[in-house]
């Protein structure tokens, strides 16, 4: 995987990141797709599945009415579901559902991550080897494609399944939709949905196979009709999730026929898969698809009538379908019809060749399509009436056709082809080739043309040239993609023979001559342009005051050129391209002249020798074929056309001197002559698979093989072969042979890979063993008979350096014996077992031979033999002196090809070039004379000789300059600039300086001086994001935390003044026991079972609401006392009527309270009597200490909750906090910025350090280099050599270097990259604090609205306890004047609960009113309907009446208002105060409403006891008490704690929102602003750095800013 280029400025960051994630999608797709396909049968299977989840949908409860028969109906909607994931989730809780949910979004975070890590593992290592990862992506992605997309997005959108019109989830009626925590299940499981699609579109557009392959069902020419079902089967899960299906039930059966028709012409009339009976698969599946939607149509157009017979007719006539569509042949005879000639539109030439492409590949296998496409070439045969045309039997010759014949057999191992489909398959090129003349813009013709070619024409080179037009029209993704594909299949065909062949030129051969052109085109232009921006920079540089921004921009912009020229000179080099001389005079000038790269332009100017020196005559054989007889190389010319093929057609005499022949005696031979029998019987072979795939391993390089003489002995030689197909006398190969002598000590023979016999030897062996070809014929000898244990130690021979042996063999009188080196190579061509061996023999006393040039023996031979020669040097046009022992020293150029070579045909590895050794290349002594020992270098200056040497050193700094001035002298500059050369050394990075080539690596591989800047922007921004995270995350927990605790404390308050009102309606329904009993109402009488059973109800809620206050644990002070001290009296009475009283707490209070309740709960009602010790108890406690107790506790809970709500000041201090932190941030983040923008500043400011006289130097260079260039000169521009150029530098520079000079301290540095960063950090920074003040604005908003409403809760929560406290107060004093009562007279009491009823009424009336606008609707809307006319509406639903009931009572008081009736049951009470004072005052006279009874004596005690049974107070006020007023008062309290709840439900959806989007933006900040900044600045820096590499290194080493800095690099990477 190719990593961004630091030099990659032209595209934006968000275009390099597109085009990153782009190339490693692609190249992850390619290597799926090149693996194994699941088996035919388990694609049918997967189809057959996805059928039956579109079905499912059709089967759903919106349309089961539709098929009528209910049984048939639900059976399929059952068994479709199961495949499904929703319908198993139906009936489980809503958190198991969220939990499948999750665990199904688990899986697509293991893909994720495993797709994370392939493209981590790809920055290092080929995709193609992660080979494990891959498997299991293909297996997600072929499951996911076909069974897996529809259920899991159906389960990913299930959760938007809710009802409009309640708000409630459809599945799960208890679960309000888009509220708290459900809006975050729903963002993440639309954000799954969207992955989910974009997966799955990506790899139904990408993942198959274009190519055809019999075996392979996923086949097809594109994905888009794929991406259209898949398109259906979205619209339809979305149509089932978002919509209501069953009020919008024709709009949605219009969108998914309008899909489904779609679908079904698409498949049904020209499908795009290949494979025939896949494609019938897919075929059935869609027309099944469209018949179950007529039959809903079908449906909804009889649902008002009695026919029941559609579901027969889907089951019935789903078989039939499939039937007809698999028997259906599928013959478009419109489309072949279709006039190629005259195409009306581009459609129709894309179905016409799509369809004969297709039909094309079972040309072979079906008779009825051969017969069909044979028709279609008689056809074609008559309309076309072109000279061109390949129906006419003038253009398509028996040749033609029987080298096509012949090539399609090798490739396909067909017995034969007809004579048609040849003709077939040139129609189609044609029919091709016309298209693209009229649509030549057309991508899918373009790449359906190089498919073609690649397949049927077997021409990789024009397929891909076809590719390459393709690429230039902007494709779509999909189209990007198969390009990228079928060119890497390309490449690979054609490095894979490279591979076998052990030949990096081998298999690229086929690159045709329009490729190499554009390539050599776009390096001239490159150079051009790279020239250009050099200019452009020193031009900018030599400015009075320049402008270090816009100069970095303009060496960014070079250095990307210039990195784009190397990549593309790297790249025509390994691909073997011939490059014409004058391209390569133009490189190595131009990294002369522009980028002072000495070293790799003698790379280019060794590489431009070569090439005259060894490929001088190959180079003439394909320009000069007529002139052999003139030239001294040795040059052969084979025939490849069918007649003459593989003979010799032309050869010159140095040829057939080679081999012992005369020409006319080789002339019109097969070459086959001229090799051993072992090559020559497979040559034709060679030949004909070579002109079939143009892969060889053997053309177009320079290669050693094996020949055979006249006389039958065979040598090596070496031999370049090219293969030329332009010329006029047809197809040829041409040869340039040459042989070295260092073979003439060296034996070869070949051994017969079966018999181990000895079948030819070189002439060698005479001398070497005394055998002759003769004997080795006539004895058949074998190799054992010369190398022992041949067979034994043949792994050691067939070692690159070989075995030593011993050989002693006798021959006649001749004996030879010793030590030998054997080495061997095998001989086996492709697809074929060893055919034998070839193997050399070496006397180890003798010279080594070419096989071991590194032998120390054999140098230092080489080394007491040397003599001095003079050498024309061409790179340097002069003459050159060295030390050489070959006396053939003139032949040193050719002779120093690959003589390392050896004769493994099949594992040879190629040489690197570094690895050859001339055998002219002698070891430099050390002790060489120096020629120039005493010659000085004078330079004429303004009248006066200088010499140079003595200035070469010296530093062009001014500070240095000034001490020169005072008198330090030159004597003391050349002492600095020896010191600083001894710190270079003794740094260890003084060598940097001997090549360009080193000083870049250096630059590139060395980090930033400042790194700990660098270190500590990155962290800070990492630190600030984190922080910045950590306190939206606190600040979203802390507010949710403090509603939370206001939510507990209201809570809390409620069920306070709940257990007030729970202990005071116990008391008062003791008493009504009493009450029934005094007039001896049976314990069978309703009354008293319906008290007992309230009762008993009463005492149970009290029991659990005291375990809800008691479980509380944040209690303190007061509260704390109450709970955990004894403090409270509590008064009891045994059975003998004395009084005793026990110290309590509260909750231990509470609980006897409720023991004693249960103990009167047992109780006959002839038991029910106050003076009972358990009623007592109740009576004395509930009106006393212990009353009192719980309403202070209430009243704590109140003010607790004050506090809390008014205390606290959580968001405020967040907010405080964010804005602190911010302000903060942007100092130390602006400080940091600035500490690393001045590394790029220092850095560009060295170039100020180069004096402005060698700046305007360089520009002139740089110019005349551009306008050589311009007007052509390019053989004259190449014609100076190094050596001048170096005195012109040196020399030009002289005065610079020696004059009054200063450095330029004016300077500008407008940089837009720091207003950019301060610009978008303070937008950035702006965006993430509005989070915090969104926040505080939402939360303070909320939190204003509890604390209005502590004061309106607390009233209408204590409005039930102190309204029955009041009735149980005035029964007491009926019963017991002198019965105490919060420890004071019950009369006293009894003035004050009326005026408190009305205050309490009052305030909670005045309150709602003020905090209208503080509830939200659902509160103000009951308590408006309670308040109201019509108030018995709201009654009923609460109370245990029915409307007529309530209607009724009272005149229908409660009906007209609860407010009247309260008023009323407060008057009441007021008017049987007032007549019990009456009767307190005059017994007699006052009289009573209703019966007096005689409980006593007295008649004043029994008038008051009565006023229990008056209406008033036995029906009106007791009914009103405890049926209305008590259940409209708790409804209340729930209807607020509902609007409470929402409203924080609200609150938390509100800020779950801001918060997601805080950390998306967040997130975005950082990958989009943060990382790209710190990348851009670190790599800014690195091209900086990089720029210095434009400096000439004798320049940088002049210049002690630019030394001093590279020291600190240097310092750094230690």
């Amino acid at each position: 995987m190719q990593g961004v280029s630091i030099f990659d400025d032209d595209k934006s960051a968000l275009d390099k990141m597109q085009n990153s994630f782009k190339n490693l999608l692609f190249e992850i797709i390619y290597y799926l797709i090149s693996g194994e396909n699941f088996p035919l049968f388990l694609y049918i299977f997967f189809v057959l599945i996805e059928s039956f989840q579109v079905f499912y949908f059709a089967f759903s409860d919106e349309f089961l009415s539709l098929w009528k028969v209910k049984s048939w109906s639900e059976s399929f909607q059952s068994f479709f579901g199961y495949f499904m994931i929703s319908p198993y989730l139906k009936n489980v809780e809503f958190q198991s559902f969220i939990l499948v949910l999750y665990i199904i979004m688990g899986f697509f975070l293991l893909l994720i991550i495993l797709i994370i890590f392939i493209a981590i593992k790809a920055q290092t290592t080929s995709v193609g080897k992660l080979s494990g990862p891959l498997v299991v992506l293909k297996i997600f992605f072929e499951v996911l494609n076909y069974i897996f997309f529809m259920p899991a997005l159906h389960l990913f959108l299930t959760i938007f399944y809710c009802d409009s019109g309640t708000g409630y989830h459809k599945y799960y009626s208890d679960q309000e939709c888009y509220t708290g925590n459900y809006l975050l299940h729903a963002f993440l499981s639309a954000i799954a949905a969207f992955i989910l699609i974009c997966i799955s579109g990506l790899v139904t557009m990408t993942f198959y196979e274009s190519r055809f392959q019999p075996n392979n069902p996923l086949c097809k020419t594109s994905g888009r009709d794929d991406m259209k079902f898949l398109i259906f089967k979205i619209i339809l899960v979305l149509c089932f999730t978002l919509l209501n299906v069953s009020e919008l039930r024709i709009l949605v059966v219009i969108i998914i026929t309008l899909f489904a028709v779609i679908q079904f012409f698409s498949f049904n009339k020209s499908s795009v898969y290949l494979n025939y009976y896949y494609s019938k698969v897919l075929n059935s599946q869609h027309a099944i698809i469209m018949w179950t939607i007529c039959m809903i149509i079908f449906g909804i157009i009889v649902e008002e009538t009695y026919y029941e017979g559609a579901p027969y007719l889907w089951v019935f006539g789903s078989p039939l379908l499939l039937l007809i569509v698999m028997l259906r042949k599928e013959y478009r005879y419109d489309i072949m019809m279709i006039d190629s000639n005259k195409f009306d539109s581009l459609n129709q030439a894309i179905q016409q060749l799509q369809y004969l492409t297709k039909f094309l590949n079972y040309y072979h296998t079906d008779r009825n399509i051969a017969t069909l496409l044979d028709g279609f070439v008689e056809y074609h045969r008559t309309i076309c009436k072109r000279e061109d045309c390949p129906c006419q039997a003038k253009n398509m010759g028996n040749k033609k056709i029987a080298k096509f014949q012949k090539n399609f057999k090798l490739q396909n191992q067909d017995d034969e082809i007809k004579e048609q489909y040849v003709v077939l398959v040139y129609i189609i090129e044609r029919i091709f080739t016309l298209s693209l003349t009229r649509f030549p813009n057309c991508t899918e013709l373009r790449i359906s043309h190089s498919l073609f070619l690649m397949e049927k024409m077997q021409s990789n080179q024009q397929a891909l040239q076809e590719l390459v037009a393709a690429e230039q029209e902007k494709p779509y993704v999909d189209e990007q993609f198969i390009i990228y594909r079928l060119k890497k299949l390309i490449e690979e065909q054609m490095f894979e023979n490279s591979k076998s062949s052990k030949n990096p030129a081998a298999g690229i051969d086929a690159v045709n001559e329009l490729t190499t052109e554009n390539n050599l085109r776009e390096i001239r232009a490159q150079i051009e342009k790279s020239a250009s921006q050099h200019i452009e920079f020193w031009s900018q540089l030599s400015e009075d005051t320049p402008d270090l921004g816009k100069l970095y921009d303009v060496g960014t912009r070079m250095m990307f050129i210039d990195k784009m020229l190397e990549d593309s000179w790297k790249r025509i080099i390994k691909m073997n391209l011939d490059v014409p001389p004058n391209l390569m005079m133009i490189y190595s000038r131009y990294l002369v002249d522009i980028l002072y790269d000495k070293e790799s332009a003698e790379e280019v100017l060794e590489r431009l020798k070569n090439f005259y020196s060894v490929n001088m005559d190959r180079g003439k054989i394909t320009n000069n074929i007529n002139d052999f007889p003139n030239e001294s190389t040795a040059l052969i010319s084979i025939s490849a056309e069918d007649v003459t093929f593989g003979r010799i057609i032309g050869l010159n005499m140095s040829a057939s001197k080679m081999f012992g022949y005369s020409k006319s005696e080789l002339i019109n031979r097969k070459v086959n002559i001229l090799m051993p029998n072992v090559f020559a019987q497979s040559h034709d072979q060679f030949m004909e698979t070579y002109l079939q795939t143009y892969e060889s391993r053997i053309m177009n390089r320079e290669r050693m093989i094996i020949g055979k003489s006249k006389n039958g002995y065979i040598f090596p030689f070496f031999i370049y072969v090219r293969y030329v197909p332009s010329f006029i006398h047809g197809a040829q190969f041409f040869g340039a042979m040459r042989q070295e002598k260092v073979f003439k000590n060296v034996a070869f023979m070949i051994v017969n890979g079966q018999t181990q016999e000895i079948e030819n030897i070189s002439a060698t062996f005479i001398t070497m063993f005394h055998i002759d070809l003769n004997y080795i014929t006539k004895k058949k000898t074998k190799v054992t008979d010369i190398i022992p244990n041949f067979q034994e130690n043949i792994t050691e021979y067939l070692n690159k350096t070989g075995a030593e042996a011993d050989i002693n063999f006798k021959n006649r009188d001749q004996s030879v014996q010793g030590k030998f080196n054997i080495t061997a190579g095998e001989i086996m061509f492709r697809d074929s077992k060893l055919q034998g061996y070839i193997i050399k023999i070496e006397n180890n006393k003798q010279e080594k031979s070419f096989l071991n040039p590194n032998d120390q023996s054999q140098q230092k031979k080489q080394q007491s033999q040397t003599k001095f020669y003079f050498q024309f040097d061409q790179a340097q046009h002069q003459y050159v002196g060295e030390y050489s022992g070959d006396q053939n020293f003139q032949m040193s150029a050719i002779s120093s090809v690959k003589q390392d070579e050896t004769f493994d045909y099949s594992q040879r590895e190629p040489l690197k070039e570094d690895e050859k050794t001339p055998s002219s290349n002698v070891g430099e002594k050390d002790d060489k004379i120096d020629l120039a020992l005493g010659i000085r270098t004078m330079k004429y200056i303004n009248g006066q000789l200088f010499d140079i040497e003595e200035f070469k050193n010296q530093d062009s700094d001014e500070e240095e300059e000034n001490e020169q001035k005072k008198g330090a002298g030159n004597a003391g500059m050349q002492q600095i600039q020896k010191e600083d050369d001894e710190d270079e050394v003794e740094g260890g990075h003084a060598n940097i300086y001997k090549s360009r080539r080193t000083f870049v690596q250096f630059l590139q591989e060395s980090r930033n001086v400042n790194q700990t800047s660098m270190i500590c922007f990155k962290w800070s921004a990492a630190v600030l994001i984190i922080c910045l995270g950590v306190l939206g995350l606190l600040d979203y927990v802390l507010t949710q935390q403090l509603f939370s605790d206001i939510q507990e404390g209201y809570i809390m308050m409620q069920d306070s003044n709940i257990r007030v009102a729970l202990g005071q309606r116990i008391q008062w329904q003791i008493m009504e026991l009493c009450r029934l009993n005094k007039i001896n109402v049976l314990a069978t009488d309703e009354k008293v079972k319906t008290q007992l059973t309230n009762m008993n109800t009463t005492i149970s809620d009290l029991k659990d609401i005291q375990s809800k206050i008691q479980s509380s644990t944040e209690v303190s002070g007061r509260q704390d006392e109450l709970m955990t001290t004894n403090t409270i009296k509590m008064i009891s009475k045994d059975t003998s009527g004395t009084e005793s009283n026990q110290l309590v707490d509260i909750n231990q209070g509470t609980s006897q309270i409720i023991s004693k309740a249960f103990e009167v709960m047992n109780f006959n009602i002839q038991d029910f009597t106050p003076e009972a010790d358990s009623i007592f108890f109740i009576r004395y406690n509930l009106l006393n200490d212990y009353y009192q107790a719980t309403l202070e506790s209430a009243d704590l809970y109140t003010n607790q909750l004050i506090n809390l709500a008014y205390d606290s000041n959580v968001l405020l201090v967040l907010l405080i906090v964010a804005c602190v932190f911010t302000v903060i941030s942007i100092p130390w983040i602006a400080c940091a910025f600035s500490l690393v923008s001045q590394n790029q500043e220092e850095v560009i400011k060295l170039f100020l350090e180069i004096p402005l006289a060698k700046v305007k130097q360089l520009f002139a260079k740089c110019e005349a280099f551009s306008n050589t260039l311009q007007i052509g000169e390019d053989e004259d521009a190449n014609q100076e050599n190094d050596a001048s150029f170096e005195e012109n530098e040196e020399g030009e520079g002289v005065v610079e270097e020696f004059g009054r000079r200063k450095k330029r301290k004016k300077y500008k540095y407008d940089s837009k990259d720091k207003r950019n960063f301060y610009i978008k950090f303070i937008i950035s920074m702006g965006l993430l604090i509005a989070y915090f003040i969104a926040h505080y604005l939402i939360g303070a908003n909320l939190q204003s609205s509890m604390q209005q409403l502590i004061q309106e809760m607390n009233a209408t929560s204590l409005a039930v306890p102190s309204i029955t406290f009041a009735n149980n107060v005035f029964r007491q004093m009926l019963w017991d004047s002198a019965f105490p009562v919060k420890n004071n007279v019950s009369k006293t009491i009894s003035t004050d609960f009326v005026k408190d009823l009305y205050n309490l009424n009052t305030n909670m009336q005045k309150d709602h009113s003020l905090n209208l606008g503080y509830h939200n609707t659902l509160y103000n809307d009951y308590f408006d309907s309670i308040m109201k006319a019509g108030a018995c509406a709201q009654v009923i639903q609460v109370a245990p009446v029915d409307l007529a009931t309530c209607q009724a009572f009272v005149k229908g008081i409660v009906d007209e208002s609860l407010a009247l009736a309260l008023s009323r049951h407060f008057e009441n009470l007021r008017y049987l105060l007032t007549v019990y004072d009456s009767l307190l005052n005059d017994s007699t006279s006052t009289t009573i409403s209703g019966t007096t009874y005689n409980f006593t004596d007295n008649l004043q005690t029994n008038k008051i006891l009565s006023l229990m049974y008056t209406d008033i107070a036995a029906v009106e006020i007791n009914q009103m008490q405890d049926i209305y007023i008590r259940s409209i008062f708790q409804q209340l309290l729930v209807t607020f704690n509902q609007s409470l709840q929402k409203d924080i439900d609200t609150n938390t959806t509100t800020t779950v929102t801001i918060f997601i989007v805080f950390l998306v933006v967040l997130v975005l900040v950082y990958l989009l602003f943060w990382w790209p900044i710190a990348n851009k600045i670190n790599n800014e820096i690195r091209r900086t750095t990089l720029l210095l590499s434009m400096i000439p290194l004798n320049l940088i080493q002049r210049i002690k800013a630019i030394r001093e800095y590279l020291n600190r690099i240097h310092k750094v990477d230690q």
